[in-house]
């Protein structure tokens, strides 16, 4: 069903004045950086039911030394013309130093002129009140997070997030109906536990004045609604779409992999990002099968808003295999985003 849009001149005061109350240093952030600010704005926009005139896609990407090592983001941008706008990382919860809200990586990110993704896996083992558990120690139960047990280590990085001032994507418990995570509904978890769980977090970080995280809800590919933790919780709905090629089934075109996930994910009335977007090169041509996704998603999916490129060389998601995504040393493929952007799919 297509809604009325409203004129985004008549609506743009109201975003900019909602983006003043929520973050104070809002001044600061659109002269530091167009991309920070219109993040935000898009953000605000999608809680009013609005979406703003597209200008071309945010693009992202995630390589497991990103934001460690700039310097092979930087060879990527001068290859494809363009600084990226999201730069994605992985990190876990815990009581180790890499568990802790990672302040010098955004800084990192933010000085780059980039805005940050965070996602942020649950898993509990490395906390030390879990030491010597009996029964099934990788289990993430998500009841103990909403009771409380983990408050303090959550409410140390909302701390740390208000410290740091800055937008930044928080995609929290991501794919939790992936049987491969022990946060999901596979491991045990019920549905309302999950949004129990999320709402619990999301409120910790509402109550200390966190409100830079801008969350990310990100199931695999279609979720069941019992599992959306709410309008009020949620700023995007994320998705990842990956073509396995021979590796897996079979070659599948984007449009095959997409219609779905992307029908299912539009009913939340948000901004749509995917995630996570990668394609092997065996079975089909890689070059095309982007080439096919550039082309597509302006006009058959005008809600996806983002696109995070993951460029990870070495992943063993699937059993006995070791699927290289990236497409760091793939000039046609490089080529075709670089094509993209003087097409005007992606903001330049």
């Amino acid at each position: 069903m297509n809604k009325r849009r409203i004129p985004v001149l008549l609506v743009l005061p109201a975003y900019l004045a909602a983006l003043w109350l929520a973050f104070p240093h809002f001044d600061t952030l659109y002269t530091d950086g167009v991309s920070t600010a219109r993040v935000m704005i898009g953000r605000l926009a999608m809680s009013a039911g609005v979406l703003p005139e597209h200008d071309g896609l945010l693009l992202g990407v995630y390589r497991p030394e990103l934001p460690y090592a700039m310097s092979t983001l930087r060879g990527m941008e001068g290859r494809i013309g363009k600084r990226f706008d999201i730069i994605s990382f992985y990190t876990t919860w815990g009581d180790r130093e890499e568990d802790q809200f990672p302040s010098a990586l955004l800084r990192a990110v933010d000085e780059h002129g980039a805005v940050a993704m965070i996602t942020w896996e649950p898993w509990t083992t490395e906390f030390a009140i879990n030491a010597g558990r009996d029964g099934d120690a990788l289990r993430t139960d998500l009841a103990e997070i909403s009771s409380g047990r983990y408050d303090a280590y959550i409410r140390a990085w909302a701390r740390e997030a208000v410290v740091y001032g800055k937008p930044f994507f928080l995609r929290f418990a991501h794919e939790m109906n992936n049987p491969q995570y022990p946060w999901s509904t596979a491991a045990g978890n019920a549905a309302e536990e999950f949004i129990r769980a999320w709402r619990h977090v999301w409120s910790i970080f509402n109550d200390v004045g966190a409100r830079n995280a801008i969350w990310v809800w990100s199931p695999k590919r279609e979720a069941p609604r019992e599992l959306y933790p709410g309008g009020a919780y949620v700023d995007w709905v994320g998705t990842g779409v990956f073509n396995y090629g021979t590796r897996g089934e079979a070659w599948y075109d984007f449009e095959y992999l997409f219609e779905n996930v992307y029908r299912a994910a539009i009913a939340y009335d948000k901004p749509v990002m995917l995630a996570e977007l990668a394609s092997v090169n065996s079975g089909g041509s890689r070059p095309n099968w982007f080439n096919d996704v550039w082309r597509k998603l302006p006009s058959q999916y005008p809600a996806v808003r983002a696109v995070v490129l993951y460029d990870n060389p070495v992943d063993r998601t699937l059993p006995g295999q070791e699927i290289d995504w990236s497409i760091l040393e793939d000039d046609a493929t490089m080529q075709t985003i670089s094509s993209a952007i003087t097409q005007q799919v992606f903001r330049k």
